[in-house]
């Protein structure tokens, strides 16, 4: 097994578009594919994500995602259930494979509205893959809610900082 990157070092970073093949493969950018080798020698997690797009994990950083998310949610709780759910009812675990590939099934394109044409996003510890509409939907979210966005999060610092 390859050298494994100390977690803090996963910084997925950037924007790229890409076609699926024929196949439903999708190319991963060699910036990206770097990243998967040295964290888990190219095995990823692939499933359904926020807001209409897919999420793509090295399977060391999923694995850490299940234990800090999804197992430690209480079961009996149906919120809990369906947060779960979302991302374990449709998932892929995979390898890149030689060119660096990962064959996305049709249950995701399907979930995430993609046909052809993906942007691949690098969002720090994880990579999120969008058809171009739901991107472009969200991007305009984003620009638009932005401002308050951004009043909140620094809300929830301050009243975090203030238990410690």
């Amino acid at each position: 097994m390859g050298k494994r990157r100390d977690k803090d070092q996963v910084r997925f970073r950037g924007r790229f578009e890409r076609t699926l093949d024929h196949k439903g493969r999708l190319a991963i950018p060699a910036r990206f594919r770097h990243i998967l080798e040295s964290q888990s020698d190219g095995a990823v997690v692939l499933t359904r994500g926020h807001d209409q797009s897919l999420e793509l994990f090295p399977l060391t950083s999923w694995e850490e995602f299940e234990v800090r998310e999804l197992l430690s949610l209480p079961y009996s709780k149906i919120q809990a259930r369906r947060y779960r759910r979302h991302y374990t009812f449709q998932i892929k675990e995979d390898r890149l494979d030689h060119q660096g590939r990962v064959l996305i099934p049709d249950f995701l394109l399907s979930y995430a509205g993609i046909k052809k044409e993906v942007i691949i996003v690098g969002e720090i510890d994880k990579i999120t893959i969008w058809s171009p509409e739901e991107y472009q939907k969200f991007q305009d979210s984003i620009l638009e809610h932005f401002p308050l966005d951004s009043e909140e999060i620094e809300s929830i610092r301050r009243r975090d900082e203030s238990k410690r």
